[in-house]
């Protein structure tokens, strides 16, 4: 058994023998439905997304219980907190929210290893886990995380992208730079495979804990030119920092990095973590890299199931996030901005498949709030109602997979002059790449994924062939008459 293993059977052991024996009737008012969320806001590593994710939540808890048509006669309550994007405070405020009454109905929650350390106990108390920022692809293992779904998709969804742009660039020879962490291994492990089974070559995989600066001079050691990163953001201002030093970047080199870090994401923190590049050197590093994400913003102006276009659920988020004293105006987005939509529609998703659990034990003379962690049966009406959820909202058409797994299309984009550029959409199901031929390359042609190596034959002129024999020729016939003249005259003194 790993370590992780075995923290998280005491974690199980230790719940379980407290919720046994306590007392924990669902409490609250009757008519309130009270879930539990976990968000990573603060910290200094990993992803706080919370930041703009928690208030997107927020705004869904408001307009789902305005909604009359869904949970009629009930209130969704949220009760949250913050993990800070670490497992073992995630499992800390899980045990408080199954410990504290009111009872809850299902966990919300963020980020790849809060999520995982959540997901693999929750089952153990028939808790649907729905996670609105976790892309560790070992999260799509059912046997591990029976409950768990996910209104983000898997990271593994960004691999079938890249190697499409590969074969389209003509790319055969890659390097991997990694943070080593379960999300990124994991994703990297499915890349590799990929890559296998499409003749590319991976010249190097180079990993790192904190410190990349040994990693990227690996890479320029082995002469990597189309290079895939996979870390957070924190760690993305590091590599890029030392990209420059290194002088990894320009016309001779592409960068594919992680599309869901904010927009400036290479212009901000670099003061408080200590990152020894400016804002000018960060910019000239950062030029011409391509990223892949998930679509997480429904593209049409259309209507969704909460009555608003995503455009004007982004000024209401904006609104929202003002009033929280983020600089929106100056293009100070927090962290999770992107993931937003995400957070927003799982709300929406608990109150969607509450609803229709709702009608179903209603035909058995039951309701959600018979629910205890040891009832299975209303358990399994919970998830059987999630996992058949589908619906039209601000992150475009919710549905989950077998695995409890997003599906959706990705995203290209290209840091052209400093802003993001959209180059096409690739949907992995149907194997269609849609190219809209926006993107631009330093040097004016695709750079190579090696330095080419040409043999080619160097001749002089032909007059200047002619001109050299006939001076070589009539040295060579002086020569030869000074010899002869020198042999001849010998004797002679």
């Amino acid at each position: 058994m790993t370590c992780d293993g075995v923290v998280t059977f005491w974690i199980f052991l230790l719940l379980s023998l407290i919720l046994h024996n306590a007392d924990l009737t669902n409490g609250g008012r009757p008519d309130e439905l009270h879930i539990g969320g976990i968000f990573p806001i603060a910290g200094t590593g990993g992803w706080q997304g919370g930041q703009a994710c928690m208030p997107a939540a927020r705004l869904a808890l408001d307009d789902v219980n305005k909604e009359p048509n869904l949970l009629p006669g009930f209130k969704l309550i949220l009760h949250s907190n913050d993990s800070e994007c670490e497992p073992g405070l995630g499992a800390s405020v899980m045990y408080n929210l199954l410990y504290n009454r009111p009872q809850k109905l299902m966990l919300l929650a963020g980020c790849s290893t809060v999520c995982t350390t959540v997901a693999e106990a929750a089952k153990m108390w028939n808790l649907i886990v729905l996670c609105y920022g976790a892309s560790s692809p070992a999260l799509s293992d059912r046997s591990r995380f029976p409950t768990l779904f996910r209104t983000h998709p898997s990271a593994t969804v960004h691999n079938p992208t890249r190697i499409k742009l590969m074969k389209k660039f003509g790319w055969s020879r890659v390097a991997i730079l990694q943070q080593a962490e379960e999300v990124f291994i994991s994703t990297v492990e499915d890349l590799e495979n990929r890559c296998m089974e499409a003749g590319v070559e991976i010249v190097t995989r180079q990993s790192f804990l904190s410190d990349p600066t040994d990693a990227v001079r690996n890479l320029r050691r082995q002469d990597a030119r189309i290079i895939v990163g996979l870390f957070y953001v924190v760690a993305a201002r590091r590599v890029l920092c030392e990209m420059y030093k290194q002088q990894l970047y320009g016309r001779a080199h592409v960068w594919f990095f992680i599309g869901w870090y904010e927009d400036n994401w290479y212009e901000v923190n670099l003061e408080n973590e200590g990152i020894t590049c400016t804002i000018e050197q960060m910019r000239i590093a950062a030029e011409g890299h391509l990223t892949t994400e998930a679509l997480m913003w429904n593209q049409n102006n259309q209507t969704t199931i909460s009555g608003m276009t995503a455009e004007e659920f982004r000024q209401r988020l904006n609104h929202a996030l003002i009033e929280e004293g983020y600089d929106i105006n100056h293009d100070r987005y927090p962290e999770g901005y992107q993931e937003a939509p995400l957070a927003y529609d799982a709300v929406w998703s608990v109150a969607l498949a509450f609803n229709k659990t709702m009608e179903r034990l209603k035909q058995r003379q039951k309701s959600l709030r018979d629910f205890t962690y040891t009832d299975k049966e209303i358990a399994d009406e919970i998830y059987a109602a999630m996992n058949s959820t589908q619906f039209l909202g601000i992150s475009g058409v919710v549905a989950f997979s077998s695995q409890g797994d997003r599906i959706a299309l990705t995203q290209i984009e290209q840091m052209v002059n400093g802003k993001y550029e959209k180059l096409g959409y690739y949907d992995t199901q149907l194997d269609n790449l849609t190219w809209l031929n926006m993107e631009q390359w330093s040097g004016g042609k695709v750079p190579q994924d090696r330095t080419i190596v040409r043999r080619v034959l160097r001749t002089v002129s032909l007059p200047l062939f002619v001109c050299m024999c006939t001076i070589s020729s009539c040295g060579i016939l002086v020569a030869l008459a000074l010899i002869v003249f020198n042999i001849w005259n010998k004797h002679r003194r």
